[in-house]
């Protein structure tokens, strides 16, 4: 794979605007891959930052570091391989965050609330063959599915006690659904 990003920001103490593409050429694919990307950054008091993201991306239809494991199953052994047709996975992300900061005496606080929202097409996903390959191993195949989506929101709060003591604490809510029924097996 050869890689490029291009990007640029414009930025006042109170706007930010930042517009980006990676630029991908991979072996599997015929042609370049343009991942645009772009953000949005609102300040209307020094201690508030709002941001506004919006992104794109792929993942190429190859054999990962998994897919070379042979995996046990139930006591049977199961190998990956890809569909003829296995074509890349693309993702459209969007984003949206507050950031606020607040000293408290002598500590410094920062909280961040951030929502998140992405459409996957051509996802990836499993299915088990029917039989076995040559070496009598079970066989499930990389194909494309119809599609996903992952959506939720992020909490995170930090204090800084002093130069030496900081405390930080998060927490992530996720849900990942694929836009039609999958079936790994009849089972």
């Amino acid at each position: 794979i050869y890689s490029g990003y291009l990007q640029n920001e414009w930025r006042t103490d109170r706007w930010g605007f930042l517009i980006g593409a990676r630029l991908d050429k991979h072996s599997l694919i015929d042609n370049v891959i343009v991942s645009p990307r772009a953000n949005i950054r609102y300040n209307p008091s020094k201690n508030v930052n709002l941001r506004l993201c919006y992104s794109t991306g792929f993942r190429s239809p190859q054999a990962y570091d998994e897919d070379f494991h042979i995996a046990i199953v139930g006591g049977d052994r199961v190998v990956t391989v890809l569909a003829d047709d296995l074509r890349q996975e693309k993702s459209n992300s969007v984003s949206a965050s507050v950031d606020l900061y607040y000293t408290i005496g002598a500590v410094q606080t920062n909280f961040l609330f951030e929502g998140f929202y992405t459409d996957l097409s051509d996802v990836f996903a499993l299915r088990l063959l029917d039989g076995t390959d040559s070496k009598g191993n079970q066989v499930l195949e990389r194909y494309n599915g119809s599609g996903a989506t992952v959506w939720g929101f992020t909490a995170e709060g930090k204090a800084v006690w002093s130069s030496k003591l900081q405390s930080q604490m998060g927490f992530t809510f996720q849900r990942s659904r694929y836009k039609e029924l999958e079936y790994w097996s009849e089972d």
